[in-house]
């Protein structure tokens, strides 16, 4: 019997070895630096209530600038301070456009009413897309400075043509999705290469199911790869849930992946996914608080997947700071 549990322990301990060194990052050098995506550009901050897609909130934390969220221009100063990706939110119009903006009525940012579904995307350019944002102050910073900046979506691709996108589709209508999914691919290939789709669970199911070439992901796909993932991750194997698509952890449970940081994110790369590292999890919103350097601390050395940031100004300084 002593023979016998001797061997035992001798094949967990050669199992959990080789696991071990299957799933180590400790010989692996990582990348230069984590790919960046800016959160709707080159913004103000909002407070935490504008965090629900449907709310109707504008306000802002005090700003050192002026640039508008969801606008080329904001689009355009990310990419100066070094992202890779920008994020921006889009919304189908009453002609059957697409709207880069974020919430579903126009009564809070802009100077008009309604749901912008209601709206062309022509009467939708004439608005002033600044108009209602305002301070703790109650003064209105960006009142008169976003006239004819509400960008359609092929405006931005067009502008952009070698830059990443993060695409937020609003709606959860599969009709709405299809519709963007074959916008998307008439465009090319190319196109659809540098693109990653974010959306409810029905509208990402449906692009998913017309146009598996899109990378495509709602919280319940990310939820069933990482399911799946902890199962059989640890043989290294990277299941089809995982595929083409991209997967999101906080920062402080990142740990417990397997392969964590650096395999894993070398395998979900050789498999098109996306690995974003995300805000910290705690009892409280991460956005009840401006942005702090705390994030950035918790970025692995070496870690080459993707952060997402709403201080595209601050962040590679941050990125920068001794850890």
């Amino acid at each position: 019997m002593k023979k016998l549990a001797r061997r035992v322990l001798l094949f967990v301990a050669a199992l959990l070895g080789l696991v071990w060194l299957n799933n180590t990052s400790l010989f692996s050098p990582g990348d230069d630096r984590p790919l960046v995506i800016a959160h709707r550009g080159l913004a103000p901050e909002m407070h935490p209530e504008h965090e629900d897609y449907s709310a109707c909130v504008s306000r802002i934390h005090d700003s050192e600038h002026s640039y508008i969220e969801n606008t080329i221009p904001s689009i355009e100063a990310a990419f100066d301070l070094g992202a890779d990706y920008v994020e921006f939110d889009v919304r189908a119009t009453a002609d059957g456009q697409f709207a880069v903006f974020h919430d579903d009525v126009l009564d809070c940012k802009t100077d008009a009413t309604g749901p912008l579904i209601d709206y062309s995307m022509a009467e939708l350019k004439a608005l002033d897309v600044g108009y209602g944002y305002y301070t703790e102050n109650n003064e209105y910073p960006l009142r008169g400075k976003g006239i004819g900046l509400m960008p359609s979506l092929e405006e931005v691709l067009d502008r952009f043509r070698r830059k990443g996108f993060v695409i937020d589709l609003k709606s959860n209508d599969r009709n709405e999705a299809v519709r963007l999914g074959d916008f998307l691919v008439a465009r090319g290939p190319e196109e659809v290469k540098r693109l990653l789709i974010f959306g409810g669970s029905d509208a990402v199911d449906a692009i998913r199911k017309k146009h598996p070439s899109i990378r495509a992901v709602s919280r319940a796909t990310a939820g069933r790869c990482l399911r799946d993932y902890m199962i059989v991750g640890w043989t290294g194997y990277v299941p089809d849930t995982c595929r083409n698509t991209a997967i999101g952890m906080y920062a402080n449970y990142a740990w417990a992946l397997w392969g964590w940081p650096h395999r894993f994110v070398d395998r979900m790369r050789s498999v098109d996914t996306m690995v974003i590292l995300t805000h910290p999890y705690q009892t409280e919103s991460i956005h009840d608080l401006p942005e702090t350097s705390e994030y950035a601390l918790m970025v692995p050395f070496g870690y080459g997947g993707a952060i997402q940031t709403n201080r595209i100004d601050k962040i590679q300084d941050w990125l920068a700071e001794p850890r």
